[in-house]
């Protein structure tokens, strides 16, 4: 065997023993704990005692209508935001990575990460006065003719809309990633042998593009569908989502045991959705001659 081959082959070594510990230790242990508190029938965090083991805390969630409807209303709501995400970034990610010259593209990635410079909370909060009552949004429309035009805040509309506005940026960058190595002279060909745009999109933009687009679907869907701050700040009395409900089990009621149930359930049913877009992404690609990477 060669060297290179002995050294592609070479066990794990002690370099790469820190960053496996540090990644059990962030991921695994975390939800093992979390699994373990599912079925405690008391809070050790509020100085009760060493407590035993109840299924009463799952049974209260199966019969929990409230947590079924904010879990259905937030996946709803995590999807309506993914599909604008990702009209808005493919042509956006699109004319960055190829019509947008070179030396100028890091102009155009830096106003897209502009966000990232601040807090989210500053910037839900700037959102809320762009759209409320007497703000710049409502100023603009009535000063062109639209007038008595009733504000967004305190609506589901104004909780998609904040969204939209907080993970685009992610959506972008995972699509520019995979647009930007797309060869020119593929499209070229295409188009050389008489495919018209649309064609050459979903015969070769979109499969090669699909990396980056379940990247962004994963980084946007998830998210929003446990995001409980945006919800309650813009949401209004009828806002809330399931991250909400569990927020209250850890923050208002102290209910270590229930919270732990509801995020363990949301955990399942993300990871069984995201397996589902995976293989019929897959399934997708392959109808239409690509591979997935």
């Amino acid at each position: 065997m060669s060297s290179l081959s002995k050294k592609k082959f070479q066990p794990v070594t002690l370099w790469t023993a820190p960053s496996i510990v540090l990644l059990l230790c962030l991921t695994i242990v975390p939800l093992v704990m979390l699994l373990v508190f599912s079925f405690m029938n008391r809070n050790i965090f509020a100085g009760e005692p060493w407590p035993g083991w109840t299924m009463n805390n799952l049974t209260r969630m199966i019969e929990s209508d409230t947590f079924w409807r904010l879990l259905g209303k937030s996946l709803m709501t995590a999807l309506k935001v993914t599909l604008i995400c990702i009209v808005a970034a493919y042509p956006t990610a699109w004319a960055i990575a190829k019509i947008v010259k070179p030396k100028n593209r890091s102009i155009f990635m830096m106003v897209v990460i502009l966000p990232f410079f601040t807090s989210q909370l500053l910037l839900i909060y700037a959102m809320m006065n762009l759209i409320q009552s007497g703000g710049l949004l409502l100023t603009l429309l009535d000063a062109i003719g639209f007038h008595n035009v009733p504000t967004m805040l305190y609506t589901n509309k104004a909780t998609i809309l904040i969204l939209t506005y907080e993970y685009l940026p992610y959506m972008i960058l995972c699509l520019y990633s995979s647009l930007e190595g797309i060869g020119d002279n593929l499209i070229q060909a295409s188009l050389i042998l008489g495919a018209n745009k649309w064609k050459t999109f979903t015969n070769i933009v979109f499969p090669m593009s699909v990396p980056g687009l379940l990247s962004g679907v994963l980084l946007v869907f998830v998210p929003v569908a446990g995001s409980f701050m945006e919800p309650g700040l813009v949401g209004g009395a009828n806002g809330a989502m399931v991250g909400s409900m569990i927020d209250t089990q850890y923050s208002g009621s102290l209910n270590m045991g229930y919270g732990a149930v509801l995020s363990c359930t949301l955990l399942i049913v993300l990871s069984i959705i995201m397996g589902l877009v995976r293989l019929a992404t897959a399934r997708a690609q392959k109808a239409i001659g690509g591979d997935v990477e």
